[in-house]
């Protein structure tokens, strides 16, 4: 009696864990977003975003935008270049991001 109790009680814990599928809310990326470093170049991909401190440029479709400000959010394309100068010396909390 003492094992069926252990195996029901078991498959109960694994039937909840199962249903609740993982939680998250299904419209937030799955990982924080990458922090690029100064020196460093990223090529954006889809539904993608990485934090960057002013003076970084974006190079999308031939047109270079540069970062500037702090807490700005800059929207790009599938493909563009994002290029942390040597020199920056601000916090990374610029985002670039694309949809």
């Amino acid at each position: 009696m003492k094992n069926f109790t252990r195996t029901i009680l078991a498959l109960c814990f694994a039937a909840s864990v199962a249903a609740c599928g993982g939680g998250g809310s299904g419209n937030l990326p799955d990982s924080a977003p990458s922090v690029l470093t100064p020196g460093s170049s990223y090529t954006m991909v889809s539904d993608n975003s990485v934090l960057v401190p002013a003076g970084t440029t974006v190079t999308a479709n031939g047109v270079v935008t540069t970062v500037q400000g702090d807490n700005t959010t800059t929207n790009t394309v599938v493909g563009a270049v994002v290029t942390v100068p040597s020199t920056a010396t601000g916090s990374a909390d610029n985002t670039v991001t694309t949809q």
